[in-house]
C-alpha cells in the first residue's frame, strides 16, 4: 500500500441478526492452522472433545484489529459466485461465495468475517444472509460481537468490557479498562484516535453451527448465500477501504480488513486461499479479479439482466491474502499480452477517465514489465503467472498492491508508486506479513524499492548499470537516502515499527521509510550478493505463506560472512534498535548501527 492515504467516511457497524439468536464471541488462537478456543469447560466437551473455533488469529493484547481471523480451519480454496447488478450496487439471488477448508481441530461450530452491516450513509454495506449450508447441508449461523483475544471466560463473558474498542491495551488507557481491546474503532474521518475507545465493537463475526460436528482433519465446504448493497469499511486512522461506488460499478481495494464489506472469509493475512471468481454482470461490464482471466461467457436476457449477461471467469492459482482479493466490476476497458519475459501483463481503466488521462497512465502501466523485470533481478523470479494494473475513478484511501492486478485510486497513476506497489507483489503478496504488527516489513521493502528507482535513475543518468560509474552512482543515491533518513529529528525515531498503533499502522516514518532505511544498511553490512541471496532465499522458503519477524530478521543472520557470537549478538542488537524500539521525542536517540559507509555507527563485524 502506498503512504497517502485519504479518510473518507466512518463505518459504524449495526448488530442484525440472521437465522439464529445473537452468539457471543470466541476467544483467540494463535496461527491459522493451531488456533483453538480455550473456553471454559462446557463447549470443549459438548461433543466428545470437540469445540468451537476460535474467532480471532490476533494474539493476546493485540490492539491492531485483535477482532479479525478465525481459528480451528485452514482456508484452502474459496470460490466466489458474484451476481451483481453493477447499475443498483447490489448484489442478486444467487450470489453466493463457497469456502473449502479444513479443519485443524473437532468442531462444534466455527465463523467467518462479514461486515454486513452499518452506519455509512449511502457508502454500504447493507447485506443480508439468507443461507448457509456446510458439505451441503442447512446450517444455523448467527452474528456476534467479538471478545478480546484470550479473554479465559471464552466467547460468552456476560462483562460488557470483554467486547470493547480500543486503540490502546487496556483499553482507553489504564483509567478505564483493565481489558485489552475486543475490536479497533471504526473511526470517521479527522475523529480522534480515542473517540471511539470504550464502545461496543460491531457483531462481525458470522458463526456457524453444521449439522454435526466437523472431524480434526476432515475438509469441509460452507456456501453462504446473501444479498445486497456491499460498502466501505472505517478504519482505525479514519480512512476506508472496501468496495468504492465506482461510475458504471465498482472499484475494490480493502486493506487492512475491507474485504469483509463485500463477501464473509477468513479475514486475516495468513488466511491464503487459492481463489476462482465467477463473477456474473450485466452484457458491457467488465470484471477484475486476481490471477487468469480463464473465459467470458455471454448470456442470454434474463429477468435479472434484461440485456442478457457475461460470466467472467478468473483463477488464482497461487493463495491470495485476505487483504489482497481483487474483484472490481464497471466500465473498464481491459487488455492483456503475454510479455518477452513469460507473464500475462493485464491493463485496466475506468473509461469515465478522460481520454488524455487515459493516453499519460497507460506510458506508465506500460512500464510494468521493466518495473518487474528490474525487481526480479534482486527478488528472485516474479511468483505468480501474471502481473497488472487498474486505475480506477473513485478517490480512494489509498493505492493498493491487490495481488497480481494493482489497484490505482482517482484516475491516476505515477510511477514511484508502480515500483512501490510492484515490489509488494513479492513482498506482503507471495510472502506475506505473520500479522498486522509485522505490516512494516513488506511496507520497508515497497518503499525500499521507491529509493531503487530514484537510485536507478541516478545510474542511468551517470552512464548505465553496466558503467562503473552507473553503479558508483546507484550506491551513492542509496547512501544519500540513507543519511537523510538517519539524520531525522527524533519525531522520526518515536514509534517502534513493530508496535504500531492503528491510528498510524498506514502513515509515517515507522511503517515506510525507517525500515526501509534499515533495509538499505542491511545491504551494505551484508553486501550485495548476500543482501539479494536473503531476499530469494525468503521468497523460496515461504513463498505461498507468511512470515514472523523473527523469522525475517533470522534469514539475515543467517547470512552474515562472521558467525560468531558476538557478530549475532550485534545483529540482534540491530534488529532491537531498527524494529522494535520507539525513541523518546524531544532527545538524540536513535539506533546505534548503521553500516559501512552510511551515517552513524557501522557494523563492526
Amino acid at each position: 500500500m502506498s503512504e497517502y492515504r485519504r479518510s473518507i467516511s466512518l463505518a459504524v457497524a449495526v448488530v442484525s441478526l440472521a437465522g439464529v439468536a445473537l452468539v457471543p464471541s470466541m476467544i483467540a488462537g494463535g496461527a491459522q492452522a493451531s488456533a483453538a478456543s480455550t473456553a471454559s469447560g462446557s463447549a470443549a466437551t459438548a461433543a466428545g472433545g470437540c469445540s468451537p473455533g476460535a474467532r480471532t488469529l490476533s494474539p493476546h493484547g493485540s490492539r491492531l484489529y485483535p477482532e479479525t481471523g478465525n481459528g480451528g480451519y485452514r482456508s484452502v480454496h474459496t470460490d466466489v459466485h458474484m451476481v451483481y447488478d453493477a447499475a443498483a450496487n447490489r448484489f442478486l439471488p444467487g450470489n453466493h461465495v463457497t469456502l473449502t477448508d479444513r479443519a485443524t481441530q473437532c468442531l462444534t461450530s466455527f465463523s467467518l468475517d462479514f461486515e454486513r452491516s452499518s452506519a455509512n450513509s449511502g457508502a454500504g454495506p447493507d447485506m443480508t444472509v439468507s443461507a448457509v449450508t456446510v458439505d451441503g447441508r442447512p446450517a444455523r449461523f448467527g452474528f456476534a460481537q467479538p471478545t478480546y483475544p484470550g479473554d479465559p471466560n471464552g466467547p460468552g463473558d456476560p462483562s460488557p468490557l470483554a467486547h470493547e474498542a480500543s486503540q490502546t491495551d487496556p483499553v482507553g488507557g489504564p483509567h478505564h479498562n483493565p481489558l485489552p481491546p475486543a475490536c479497533t474503532p471504526e473511526l470517521r474521518g479527522s475523529q480522534s484516535p480515542d473517540a471511539l475507545n470504550g464502545t461496543q465493537c460491531p457483531a462481525n463475526k458470522l458463526v456457524i453451527t453444521p449439522s454435526a460436528p466437523i472431524p480434526d482433519g476432515a475438509p469441509f465446504t460452507v456456501s453462504v448465500s446473501y444479498t445486497g448493497r456491499p460498502g466501505v469499511h472505517n478504519d482505525g486512522d479514519g480512512s476506508t477501504e472496501g468496495w468504492f461506488r465506482a461510475p458504471g460499478g465498482s472499484f475494490v481495494t480493502t486493506e487492512p480488513v475491507g474485504t469483509e464489506d463485500w463477501m464473509p472469509l477468513n479475514d486475516y493475512p495468513t488466511a491464503k486461499p487459492t481463489y476462482d471468481f465467477y463473477d456474473t454482470v450485466a452484457a458491457g461490464k467488465t470484471a477484475l479479479a486476481n490471477g487468469q482471466l480463464v473465459s467470458a461467457v455471454r448470456h442470454d436476457s434474463d429477468a435479472e439482466f434484461p440485456g442478457g449477461s457475461v460470466t467472467y471467469h478468473w483463477r488464482s492459482g497461487a493463495p491470495v491474502a485476505s487483504y489482497l482479493v481483487e474483484d472490481s466490476v464497471g466500465n473498464y476497458a481491459l487488455s492483456s499480452r503475454r510479455a518477452s519475459d513469460g507473464l500475462t501483463y493485464y491493463e485496466a481503466q475506468d473509461r469515465s477517465i478522460p481520454a488524455a488521462k487515459r493516453a499519460a497512465n497507460l506510458a506508465i502501466m506500460n512500464k510494468q514489465q521493466d518495473i518487474t523485470d528490474f525487481e526480479a533481478a534482486y527478488n528472485g523470479p516474479f511468483p505468480f503467472a501474471s502481473d497488472g494494473v487498474v486505475v480506477g475513478a473513485p478517490a480512494a484511501s489509498f493505492e493498493e498492491e491487490m495481488q497480481t492486478m494493482i489497484t490505482f485510486a482517482g484516475g491516476s497513476i505515477d510511477t514511484d508508486t508502480l515500483y512501490h506497489e510492484n515490489m509488494h507483489q513479492w513482498w506482503g503478496d507471495n510472502v506475506t506479513e505473520g500479522g498486522y504488527a509485522m505490516t512494516f516489513y513488506k511496507e520497508g521493502m515497497a518503499t525500499l524499492a521507491e529509493y531503487m528507482y530514484a537510485a536507478r535513475k541516478a545510474e542511468d543518468k551517470a552512464g548505465g548499470p553496466w558503467t562503473a560509474a552507473g553503479r558508483s552512482a546507484f550506491r551513492a543515491t542509496l547512501v544519500s537516502q540513507f543519511n537523510s533518513l538517519y539524520r531525522q529529528g527524533s519525531g522520526f525515531w518515536s514509534v517502534a515499527p513493530s508496535n504500531p498503533e492503528p491510528v498510524g499502522l498506514f502513515s509515517g516514518s515507522s511503517t515506510y521509510s525507517r525500515p526501509a532505511a534499515a533495509y538499505i544498511a542491511l545491504w551494505h553490512i551484508l553486501g550485495t550478493s548476500r543482501f539479494t541471496g536473503v531476499l530469494r532465499s525468503v521468497q523460496r522458503r515461504y513463498g505461498g505463506g507468511s512470515i514472523t519477524e523473527p523469522e525475517w530478521e533470522a534469514a539475515f543472520e543467517r547470512a552474515l560472512p562472521d558467525n560468531s557470537n558476538r557478530c549475532h549478538a550485534e545483529m540482534s542488537r540491530f534488529f532491537t534498535e531498527w524494529f522494535d524500539t520507539a525513541y523518546p521525542a524531544g532527545g538524540a536517540a536513535k539506533p546505534g548501527i548503521t553500516g559501512p559507509g552510511l551515517a552513524g555507527p557501522g557494523f563492526s563485524c
